[in-house]
């Protein structure tokens, strides 16, 4: 009966449409306090038009992208799980526990039993963005209607809300599409209930149901996962444990959603009644301490993305998915759609913004020289915002970088530069050998038919964190980076230039 009630056989599978102009970009879920009175759920528009150029280099055409939002929430009607979901969870669990057997349900987490929490979410090993998220709605710690406040004390939040909602971006659904962020277990387990099979694409706040994954701890305390994307789910059993960082799902957009995200939320015990704000701050009054074993920072300040487009990148009203028309490789003369002759559109991507904060960008040459750079500073604050610039490309052939630093970060990825007589002037890739040890780290470059002049590598956020010149056709790093993916570019003696990905074991 209750899986009749949580699930039901006649929905809506569709959603609610949003209708916007072919200048509007969708971006998703936004909350904002009009009032004391009233608060919503709302939808990011990202509303291109244009404005003047600054600086060489550029042409009438520099974009920016704004910020609009409108309603499809009220007063907390169509949350994230309504409370008939609520009371359908919390007799699945008892249901499932007493049929495992496991009857520590019963026994909330107390403040002497803290679960430690990881992230609950980790990009794809195939996604090179600087980062893939923001946090569009924490907990809701003011349990007056319609009134709002999170765990800072501040209104990132909507009426009622128990989770946090951990929002994809950019280019959302691609990201949903093409499974480039992970759900992943923030704590060790056992997963209590489990359900997958439901449409993934919704729009608004509606009462559909989603699909998730609900993990007990040892302490006794509960982690729901809500909104997964349809066909992800892991295929574990209820009754199985989970190790922190294990795959769960994808993040999606089933439920009572308005795109891709991720509602993550903690009970002490097997009930919603017990629910629990991770986050630590002034204005928490459900728990005096975070759960978090690295809390992150309210907020994240920073830009994400930073990539080079043969054109301007296309957000359609969801639940259509993006095309960002994102490229690494421009053949001159080159000729952009829509585009003065020469250009290209370089995007930067910004969460957190600050009103008044700077952000250099800036276009490098192969040796690492500035070709052109430019500023733009924070007009206001808003938790996501795109820009975008017209600039004129580079004509000499080779690897260059489009490099973004915005609150002491620095977010940057390559691009290349080839002739129209169709001759890469760039190096080709398999004269080029790389050997790796997994048990020194130590890693081996070798060219077939030059010798190496210079080796440089870089982090995932643009960052170089290793340089060293040679002479020889094989040369061996022996450096103290840690595991992960990295980027090198490597000269030789005739300048051209290879680049890729590294992987460090």
């Amino acid at each position: 009966m209750f899986e009749d009630l949580l699930f039901p056989k006649n929905r809506n599978k569709s959603g609610n449409l949003l209708k916007i102009n072919t200048f509007q970009h969708y971006l998703y879920k936004k909350n904002s306090m009009k009032s004391k009175a009233t608060s919503s759920i709302l939808i990011f528009l990202l509303l291109t038009h244009f404005v003047s150029a600054n600086g060489d280099h550029s042409d009438s055409r520099n974009t920016a992208s704004e910020e609009n939002s409108i309603s499809v929430n009220s007063d907390g009607v169509n949350p994230c799980i309504s409370d008939l979901q609520y009371s359908i969870l919390e007799s699945r669990i008892k249901e499932n526990s007493l049929a495992l057997g496991r009857f520590s349900y019963l026994h909330p987490a107390t403040e002497n039993t803290i679960t430690s929490l990881s992230w609950p979410l980790r990009p794809a090993s195939n996604l090179t963005d600087c980062s893939y998220y923001f946090i569009s709605a924490y907990v809701d710690q003011d349990t007056a209607a319609g009134a709002i406040r999170d765990f800072n004390c501040g209104n990132n939040t909507y009426d009622s809300h128990r989770g946090t909602d951990i929002s994809i971006w950019p280019f959302n659904f691609y990201k949903m599409d093409n499974n480039l962020v992970e759900v992943i277990a923030a704590a060790p387990g056992t997963i209590i209930d489990k359900h997958d099979g439901e449409y993934d694409r919704n729009c608004a706040a509606t009462s559909n149901p989603a699909n998730y994954v609900l993990i007990q701890h040892a302490d006794g305390s509960y982690a729901l996962y809500w909104h997964m994307k349809n066909g992800s789910i892991t295929s574990k059993a209820i009754g199985q444990s989970v190790s922190v960082g294990e795959y769960l799902g994808v993040v999606g957009s089933s439920g009572s959603s308005s795109g891709p995200h991720l509602h993550f939320e903690i009970w002490a015990g097997s009930t919603s009644a017990t629910r629990l704000d991770p986050f630590s701050g002034s204005c928490n009054t459900l728990n005096a301490s975070s759960w978090w074993a690295a809390q992150k920072p309210y907020k994240e300040t920073a830009v994400i993305k930073a990539s080079v487009h043969t054109t301007d990148a296309v957000f359609p009203a969801c639940p259509a998915t993006e095309t960002s028309n994102q490229s690494t490789s421009f053949q001159v003369p080159f000729q952009g759609p829509g585009l003065s002759a020469g250009y290209a559109k370089f995007y930067a991507f910004f969460r957190n913004e600050v009103s008044g904060l700077p952000a250099t960008l800036s276009i490098l040459n192969p040796n690492g020289s500035t070709y052109l750079t430019w500023n733009y500073t924070s007009a206001n604050d808003v938790k996501a915002r795109a820009w975008s610039w017209s600039k004129v490309l580079p004509t000499n052939p080779g690897t260059y970088t489009f490099q973004a630093i915005y609150n002491g970060i620095t977010c940057s990825s390559f691009f290349d530069i080839t002739t129209s007589t169709g001759i890469n002037h760039t190096g080709i890739s398999s004269d080029l050998k790389i050997y790796s040890s997994i048990e020194n780290r130590h890693t081996t470059f070798e060219l077939k038919h030059n010798s190496i002049r210079q080796i440089e590598i870089f982090n995932i956020l643009g960052a170089k964190v290793f340089s060293m010149e040679g002479s020889s056709s094989a040369m061996e790093i022996n450096s103290e980076l840690t595991g992960g993916v990295y980027f090198y570019r490597l000269m030789d003696a005739n300048q051209l230039v290879y680049s890729g990905k590294l992987f460090i074991q």
